[in-house]
């Protein structure tokens, strides 16, 4: 076969193939989608005929669309106006033309606004009607029995639920009342009494009976109180019961049915503080009705597994974003079980909870800690070839170590008594015996410790020494070249660093200290300028400061005068990596108070272009960079305190990053670090949370790399096809292939047409093999 003509088939065949990658989760445990201030409410349904379940949530100045990528992640989203501030969104076929129109009611505006659907997922201008006084949620159902759907709205002001009715073509006539108990929040339809129509309750507990016609009796009221109602048949005996939130009790209400549509007196069960929502699903899959419930005080939500009879098993708790005020469950990702997706209102986004198969949620394994963990750091410790973890507890001034049992998951801690309030910790060998030691800046006492390993990961009692006014980050590295492990340590309030030297036996000299700019907060030891020492880099966080500052090693663990550049509000962590792969490295600081990411790319000599910024979540507090996604680049991930998640963004290869992905965290993360700890070769998570007392261990779901290099379409061959993807993404728009390496045959660290002229000549003129690349083709 001539080189033209593979020329030409490649061009021919490339003319119909597209190169299309899903975004696939990289962490096993919730992921977070920015939607506009204040969210209230989220449904589930497949808007765009695509075959997978699409958000629509209900925020306060609209309702915002996400369309499904169709394995359960979610693209940019699409924001529609409504009327004045929206609580509840429903989606249903309002006009008989095959698509899901929305129904969403406005608090304020007293008004239900329609939007029509276009047929592919996009809106129509809403359309709105008058309903009762501060509406607070919306159902549609076919109340009438004509066969389209009607609209229900519960006014949690005038005490009342309006019915509109359908009238035919998605338009709806004027709403007629009906009155309920005090303050209805929620309302449901469902056929209670077994007549064959759609009866009303709404979460006070007062209960409708349709008679027949659309029309509705006199209400009917259970003591159950209640903020949120569904409908479900818990009991398996064929008739819809009720579950009913309490907020100020913390509990669900389950109210049997008796077969004709009244009800049992109600049966409590304990949830999270301060419930808001509740959906009925099959979570475990085994024909009965389960519950989850939105804890918005707690910022948990609640599962509680049906026991076959409607009774229900003790609530199993997530943690989640900060206020969820809304839970919907539905197959997101196309796997057959129900997933979970939850407002988190005060986090203005709603996260995605994927079922694990058996009605449990992914959201890592957690560890106990000691009280309020502040920093978290990976090491062997006790030489067995694993990552242990070494913990910083603040409240009761210990370490925690939690060793690895050798497969990712980790034994009972054991503490460690350190100074007061202990605020970071290092590992590294500091008395040149083969085993990693311990150093920990005692925050209260002006001193840091050092704890010696004795050979099998226990340590000996510390030895203290003195620093500058509150420690609050050490770093250990060989500053002066002697082949030890030195240490660095900012002092808060004294405004320096301390540099402290090691005598070659772990005990250190008299430190000395270097002025920066002012609550220098966290520092960084790494070569800037490539002349084989350690440079250091401090983040000094005072608002009138907001710099890093740089100070250059003059090869003998001395250092020049600063050189400070400017970060964003609030900078609070910095790192170092090379993160163009120019062979220097780069600054990336976390800036509390801006919610972004500043990276400095070096100019090759140790100083540093402007800063440029990218988002994270709220309050991101601590960094790490590294490779997670086996591409051969350097990627970084932000812990975020005020949203209870992390940040990761993905290194484009140059540099630059793309946009965040968030996934969830425990309560009030605080510290962050990456470490291969299940011995699958890429890199997993330990996320330390305070309030929970937990380190959160998370697995990195990026498949082992088999891939051949060369077999860029991953099918685990090497053909024309391979050649066709690689042209894709260099011509034609399509994503890069994953990990980058399986694109590059020729291992010059570039995907070019050179690459594809390297797999012609080996697939068709015996020309040499691809060439393995690094740990992502081994």
């Amino acid at each position: 076969m001539s080189t033209r003509a593979i020329y030409l088939v490649i061009f021919l065949f490339s003319s119909f193939v597209s190169s299309v990658f899903g975004f696939e989760p990289l962490f096993d445990t919730w992921i977070s989608y920015d939607v506009e201030r204040y969210p209230r409410s989220v449904f589930a349904a497949d808007l765009d005929l695509d075959g997978d379940n699409d958000l629509a949530v209900a925020t306060f100045s609209g309702v915002t669309i996400l369309k499904n990528n169709g394995a359960g992640t979610f693209g940019s989203k699409i924001d529609y106006q409504t009327g004045a501030e929206p609580m509840s969104v429903f989606a249903s076929d309002f006009d008989g033309d095959g698509d899901q129109d929305l129904a969403v009611v406005n608090h304020q505006g007293f008004n239900v606004s329609i939007l029509k659907n276009n047929g592919n997922g996009t809106f129509a201008t809403k359309i709105d009607y008058g309903v009762g006084g501060t509406p607070t949620s919306v159902f549609a159902s076919d109340l009438d029995g004509d066969g389209d759907h009607d609209l229900l709205i519960a006014n949690y002001g005038s005490n009342t639920v309006s019915v509109l009715k359908n009238n035919g073509d998605g338009t709806f006539a004027a709403k007629v009342d009906y009155e309920t108990g005090d303050h209805p929040s929620s309302v449901f339809a469902s056929d209670l009494d077994g007549d064959g129509d759609q009866d009303l309750v709404t979460s006070g507990v007062s209960v409708l009976k349709n008679n027949g016609d659309g029309s509705f009796a006199a209400k009917i009221d259970y003591a159950a109180g209640g903020n949120s109602v569904f409908v479900s048949d818990l009991d398996l005996d064929g008739d819809q019961d009720l579950a009913v939130t309490h907020f100020y009790a913390s509990t669900i209400s389950v109210l049997k049915n008796q077969g004709d549509g009244s009800f049992a007196s109600k049966i409590d069960y304990p949830t999270g503080l301060g419930p808001v929502s509740v959906f009925a699903s099959d979570f475990e899959g085994d024909g009965d009705m389960d519950l989850t419930v939105a804890n918005q005080s707690d910022t948990t939500v609640s599962v509680l597994k049906n026991n076959g009879d409607g009774t229900f098993a003790a609530k199993s708790d997530y943690e989640m974003g900060v206020g969820p005020s809304s839970v919907f469950a539905s197959d997101l990702d196309g796997d057959g079980d129900p997933d979970l997706s939850v407002i988190c209102m005060w986090s203005y986004v709603v996260s995605v909870l994927k079922n694990s198969g058996d009605g449990t949620f992914m959201t890592g394994i957690d560890y106990a800690t000691g009280s309020f963990p502040v920093t978290v750091f990976p090491s062997d410790l006790d030489g067995d070839g694993d990552q242990d973890l070494t913990v910083a507890n603040y409240t009761d001034s210990s370490l925690s170590i939690l060793k690895n049992n050798g497969n990712g998951s980790f034994a009972t801690r054991v503490d460690y008594n350190t100074g007061d309030f202990p605020v970071s910790v290092y590992s590294s060998d500091l008395d040149g015996d083969g085993d990693r030691d311990l150093t920990v800046a005692n925050y209260d006492d002006d001193n840091i410790s050092i704890l010696k390993n004795n050979g099998d990961g226990t340590f000996a009692i510390r030895v203290d020494y003195s620093t500058g006014d509150a420690p609050n980050s050490v770093f250990s590295s060989d500053l002066d070249g002697d082949g030890d492990q030195d240490l660095s340590v900012v002092n808060r309030w004294g405004n320096t660093v301390s540099v402290l030297m090691n005598n070659g036996e772990g005990i250190l000299t008299s430190k000395v200290d270097y002025v920066t700019e002012g609550w220098p907060i966290s520092v960084f030891a790494v070569d800037l300028d490539g002349d084989q020492d350690q440079d250091l880099a401090v983040a000094n966080s005072h608002y009138l400061s907001n710099t890093v500052s740089v100070f250059k090693n003059n090869g003998d663990g001395i250092f020049s005068t600063k050189v400070d550049y400017t970060t964003g509000n609030y900078p609070i962590s910095v790192s170092a990596a090379d993160l163009d792969a120019d062979g220097d490295q780069d600054l990336a600081v976390a800036n509390y108070d801006d919610n972004t990411v500043s990276v400095f790319k070096n100019n090759g000599d140790g100083t540093f272009a402007d800063k440029i910024d990218y988002q994270t979540g709220v309050s991101p507090i601590s960094i790490f960079l590294t490779d997670f996604d086996l591409d051969d680049n350097v990627d970084l991930v932000a812990v975020n305190r005020a949203s209870n998640t992390f940040s990761v963004l993905k290194n484009n290869r140059d540099g630059t990053f793309a946009a965040k992905v968030d996934y969830g965290t425990g309560l009030i993360p605080r510290s962050v670090s990456a470490s291969d700890f299940d011995g699958d070769g890429d890199q997993d998570l330990s996320i330390v949370n305070s309030t929970s007392n937990t380190v959160r261990i998370l697995k990195n779901l990026s498949p082992p790399c088999s891939a051949k290099p060369g077999d860029a379409n991953r099918d685990d061959q090497i053909l024309l096809s391979d050649i066709v993807t690689i042209i894709n993404f260099l011509y034609k728009g399509g994503t890069q292939p994953n990990p980058f390496c399986i694109s590059d045959p020729n291992n010059d660290g570039q995907i070019l047409l050179s690459d594809i002229v390297y797999l012609i000549n080996f697939l068709f003129r015996g020309g040499p093999t691809p060439i393995k690349s690094g740990v992502c083709c081994l």
